[in-house]
């Protein structure tokens, strides 16, 4: 089995009733947060309110989407629909994603292509049942109800590398640790935990039996 990758796709909403500085910043938001969630992220900006992040394995597809969703609310700018695509993935020699291609990217820009009604996270890729799907809707229904301050919880949470208590997280934000985990539980973590580790799990394991 060829191996998988994961990449992001997406565009801001309703970009065209922000200033050109706050698509600027918000697209400098997102390409931040995806460097900062994985190391191998490579972005790349287009038609001026689209965006494609190339995140690395698999694995690290839905943790990359919810961080940078949570991102995304947490600065209360400029909000983006993200699709999620899995598949293999060619022409990462370059820096940059101009010569990148292959079926996580294909299955990434026409998830976005295909969403409707209001939605803000989807996927896409040949691994994916009807149950995935409904999972995706459930946890895009999820995140579009948090607060910023709900969302901040869940992105420090979240931080790859930053293996601290949850006091210390608290302390950051000049709250108590049961105010933080107060947030952590409005905003549904646990379930949304879950899904990112059983997820990852999932194609850790794919990529090893093949």
């Amino acid at each position: 089995m060829a191996q998988l990758h994961a990449v992001l796709t997406g565009d801001l909403i309703h970009s065209t009733r922000g200033t050109p500085a706050q698509v600027d910043d918000t697209m400098a938001l997102i390409e931040a947060a995806a460097h900062r969630f994985s190391d191998e992220a490579r972005f790349h900006r287009y038609r001026g309110d689209g965006w494609q992040v190339y995140v690395g394995a698999a694995g690290r597809g839905l943790g990359a989407m919810i961080y940078i969703a949570a991102r995304l609310i947490q600065d209360e700018g400029l909000a983006s629909r993200i699709a999620l695509g899995i598949g293999d993935a060619q022409g990462l020699a370059e820096p940059t994603l101009a010569s990148a291609g292959g079926g996580a990217f294909v299955a990434s820009g026409r998830a976005l292509d295909a969403m409707t009604g209001g939605r803000r996270l989807a996927l896409a890729g040949a691994v994916f049942d009807p149950l995935h799907h409904a999972l995706m809707a459930s946890l895009d229904a999820q995140v579009q109800g948090w607060s910023p301050q709900q969302a901040e919880a869940v992105a420090w949470t979240l931080t790859p590398g930053l293996d601290v208590p949850q006091q210390a997280l608290a302390d950051m934000l000049g709250i108590s640790r049961q105010a933080f985990a107060a947030r952590l539980n409005a905003a549904g973590f646990a379930l949304i935990e879950q899904a990112i580790r059983a997820f990852a799990t999932h194609f850790t394991a794919e990529a090893s039996h093949g």
